[in-house]
């Protein structure tokens, strides 16, 4: 029987350094942020270390500022044609890193949104999975955070988010965005794991709206994001594609917490009325997101659903995501039993992935020849990007993989963290509305 402290209305439990930093999931955890470390320490020599960069005596050479901003395009040059590194390629800006964010982050969001959703309509079950359920969806959500910082060319530039402004921007609104969303979802847990029940009650109903509404904010700047590319298609032609980000992500969402609760609640008495709620779901949302896909590719401009669905290499992404993401998952929830429905949020979980690289490789694979003619490289040549031809896509590097896979570990690190202390599987065991 574990031993609680009291704290702040909170029940932390007391746990050792090996329950806490060493059990199971921990060593998990650490296999695949050991992974994950091969690859940002790669990287980062790359990004900070490479020959070109650190040539100090030729910057010296130039003598004068417009020599000195010219060596400086020849060196930066030098690192765009690193070949076979897709997260530095010019032809393909946002690649595997990107693809991992929207992955993580919109599962999690949109887990945390659906049992919002669910705590707002009192549906039976949700007291005793809420907290469990919203701290998995953040857990999800700062491994995409550290997958999309990453991705960031220079990390340290992001002070200019704040001596600059750009409110009109979607990149510069995910600055305000998290800096709410993520301390309020906190904020959610807390009154989810209170021992003051009467006080958690009295604001339960503001919470949960106000949560359901951030929740929406922030697809919504992330749909406004995309839809500033203005020459990728595919991005700004889907339909309210904040809405899309919102179904897909939901997907994901019900998928891991289908897997979750098969590995972490099988032993509740609840299991059963848990897995039912998420069958039930995840059926609705596969149809609902199949019906989009169709929407989508009629509406989407054709030189990029050509390219999608038969034309290259996004192709087989785009019938992987189709086949484990949709058609496998649909049959066996359809069969409403209860080993099947894993496997099938398993298969779910990995074609999910798949659809996010779809989205983010196939936005970039028309080649863009002709961006801004007549303007910077475009006018010097210096891209070249008419000889990518018919289609632009560099496959992702190792160390970018190796990265990808450190996330993961990160946020089953940060979610194994969360539940020893919090204990948030067994804490709303007996709680209902």
């Amino acid at each position: 029987m574990n031993e609680y402290i009291n704290c702040c209305g909170l029940n932390i439990r007391k746990v050792s350094i090996t329950q806490l930093l060493f059990n199971k999931t921990m060593l998990i955890a650490y296999v695949l942020l050991a992974i994950g470390v091969i690859g940002w320490y790669e990287i980062f020599a790359l990004r900070w270390a490479h020959d070109f960069v650190n040539n100090a005596g030729v910057i010296a050479a130039a003598g004068h500022l417009e020599d000195t901003k010219q060596i400086a395009m020849a060196l930066k040059e030098q690192i765009f044609h690193l070949e076979h590194i897709e997260e530095v390629n010019k032809a393909e800006p946002w690649g595997i890193f990107v693809s991992q964010y929207t992955y993580l982050l919109y599962g999690g969001s949109a887990l945390i949104f659906l049992t919002a959703l669910a705590e707002l309509f009192h549906v039976k079950i949700a007291p005793k999975v809420a907290a469990a359920f919203i701290t998995f969806g953040i857990s999800m959500v700062f491994g995409g955070l550290v997958s999309i910082a990453t991705d960031l060319a220079n990390q340290i530039n992001i002070y200019w988010m704040f001596l600059n402004p750009q409110p009109q921007s979607g990149m510069w609104l995910m600055l305000p965005l998290y800096t709410v969303y993520i301390p309020f979802t906190f904020i959610e847990i807390y009154f989810l794991l209170t021992n003051n029940r009467e006080m958690a009650r009295k604001i339960a109903g503001v919470l949960v709206i106000l949560g359901l509404v951030i929740d929406a904010a922030e697809f919504y700047i992330q749909g406004l994001l995309f839809n500033l590319n203005d020459p990728r298609h595919l991005w700004t032609d889907i339909p309210q594609l904040w809405i899309y980000f919102l179904i897909t992500g939901a997907l994901t969402g019900v998928a891991g917490a289908m897997l979750y609760s098969f590995l972490g609640l099988k032993d509740k008495p609840y299991y059963e009325d848990t897995m039912n709620l998420l069958i039930k779901a995840g059926l609705v949302i596969a149809v609902l997101t199949g019906l989009y896909e169709v929407v989508n590719y009629m509406t989407v401009d054709p030189k990029w659903t050509s390219l999608i669905v038969s034309g290259s290499p996004v192709a087989t992404m785009f019938w992987t995501w189709i086949v484990l993401g949709l058609v496998i998952p649909i049959i066996l929830w359809a069969t409403k039993n209860k080993t099947l429905a894993v496997v099938g949020a398993i298969s779910a979980i990995i074609g999910t992935f798949f659809m996010r690289q779809a989205f983010i490789y196939g936005g970039n694979v028309y080649p863009m020849t002709a961006r801004v003619d007549g303007l910077g490289p475009q006018a010097t040549g210096i891209y070249n990007l008419a000889e990518i031809t018919p289609y632009a896509y560099v496959p992702a590097h190792t160390m970018e993989i190796l990265i990808v896979i450190g996330c993961l570990g990160l946020g089953i690190a940060i979610y194994s963290i969360l539940d020893s202390v919090f204990a948030v599987r067994d804490v709303n065991d007996n709680v209902d509305h």
